[in-house]
């Protein structure tokens, strides 16, 4: 009977020892970073441009109303390329972020490596126009919500160098 017992004990004591680590094997995994492509927000503001609560309501009605449309065109953006030459454009995009290629150069990098017929560059281009098109658009309603002080905080509008560059040149 005792041996009876010592075996009850000892298979007790084994079973609370295990139970974390089977407990732990039961947990659902989290999906890897990139297993799921996160949708980005059609409205994106800097980090540093702190929203006020009167704001926050109208810039979240823009997004409801830009999110569809621009997701739209992110997904013909995907549908133009093989999952192989998407692959190494997140592979580009991933290094450039590191690097800190400025965008002409990103933009070159990621055709080499896409390696984009004529025909699908022709598209991704089309669909990358009516993409800051959009953005344009959406600049254009975000500006009158902020202040002055949160509106010297956004990247220049595109060509905005340009123009800034000329006229100190002509001064």
């Amino acid at each position: 009977m005792l041996k009876l017992w010592n075996c009850v004990l000892a298979l007790s004591i084994s079973a609370m020892l295990l139970s974390p680590a089977m407990a732990e094997d039961a947990k659902p995994k989290k999906p890897r970073a990139g297993a799921a492509r996160k949708e980005q927000p059609a409205v994106q503001l800097p980090k540093e441009i702190e929203l006020t609560d009167e704001q926050k309501p109208k810039i979240a009605e823009l997004e409801k109303e830009f999110a569809p449309k621009m997701k739209e065109l992110r997904e013909k953006l995907d549908k133009v390329l093989t999952d192989e030459q998407k692959k190494a454009r997140a592979e580009v995009n991933k290094e450039a972020r590191t690097s800190g290629k400025k965008r002409k150069e990103l933009q070159q990098a990621i055709k080499d490596a896409t390696k984009a017929t004529e025909e699908q560059q022709k598209q991704i281009d089309e669909v990358e126009k009516k993409i800051v098109e959009l953005r344009q658009q959406i600049r254009e309603k975000v500006e009158p919500i902020l202040t002055e002080e949160q509106k010297t905080k956004l990247p220049p509008k595109p060509g905005e160098k340009k123009k800034k560059a000329k006229e100190k040149k002509n001064a």
